[in-house]
């Protein structure tokens, strides 16, 4: 029984929650520091942050590049999926309507798939955070992947 392709809100609720989660992720990961590291690990994070913070300023323009990586996997991944989803149906019509079908889930997969690319920088960016970098690099990696998958599923939908 073939599955019909998520809605359009749906699609925009589920790439916000991917948008989000990378900046959610900073905020559970310092919460669980101040609350769980010992008192003499903030001593530790000062001492590795004039190594740490020209890592995370790194990652600012590695979002950059991955957003693009992103796009260029959207149309890889799309591609790839209408050519395993090939409709097959009987009439004109319900083959039109299986292959608008298959165009929108394939679209939805590989939007999903892509739109991890701009958050592995990020991701970085937040273990520089946890082990001493400045905050201000990372929270504008947090910044820029966040526009950045939100801009792929502007561009892509």
């Amino acid at each position: 029984m073939p599955v019909a392709p998520p809605s359009r809100a749906r699609v925009y609720g589920l790439l916000g929650l991917v948008a989000a989660s990378t900046p959610l992720a900073l905020l559970v990961e310092s919460a669980l520091r101040r609350l769980m590291m010992p008192e003499g690990f903030e001593a530790v994070r000062a001492w590795l942050s004039p190594t740490l913070t020209p890592w995370a300023w790194a990652m600012v323009p590695a979002t950059l590049v991955t957003t693009g990586l992103g796009w260029w996997l959207f149309g890889v991944l799309k591609r790839r999926e209408l050519r395993l989803r090939r409709p097959e149906a009987s009439s004109a019509e319900a083959q039109a309507e299986a292959q608008a079908k298959a165009q929108a889930k394939a679209e939805f997969e590989a939007l999903m798939l892509a739109s991890s690319a701009p958050q592995v920088p990020a991701v970085a960016a937040t273990i520089l955070y946890m082990a001493g970098a400045q905050g201000l690099p990372v929270a504008i990696t947090m910044g820029a992947a966040t526009l950045g998958v939100l801009s792929l599923g502007a561009a892509k939908r």
